[in-house]
């Protein structure tokens, strides 16, 4: 049987090192992969908000009723969901007692 010569062993310390290395260039790659998703993310919801709100708009148009109107009739829906025997919370600039 013919041994072949296998190279320079390298030494630990080295292979450590380059270990670490390429993690590190790994754990880079990886968090500009992040920042990237993250940003298509934000761009993707600002578009969904968008088109809600224009959804809102037109169905607001269809109804014939005024932005003031809706406003009113949601309030008026969530005061008449309240338990009875339920105070409403004080408004900021009142003093508490």
């Amino acid at each position: 049987m013919i041994e072949m010569p296998r190279g320079k062993k390298k030494n630990a310390s080295e292979t450590l090192e380059q270990q670490i290395q390429s993690l590190q260039e790994n754990i880079e790659t990886y968090q500009r992969k992040i920042a990237k998703a993250k940003a298509k993310k934000r761009e993707l919801e600002e578009r969904k908000k968008k088109r809600d709100i224009e959804a809102l708009y037109a169905a607001l148009q269809s109804s014939g009723m005024s932005a003031a109107e809706l406003l009113r009739m949601l309030k008026n829906r969530k005061e008449a969901e309240k338990p009875a025997g339920v105070s409403p919370p004080a408004e900021p600039d009142s003093p508490r007692r």
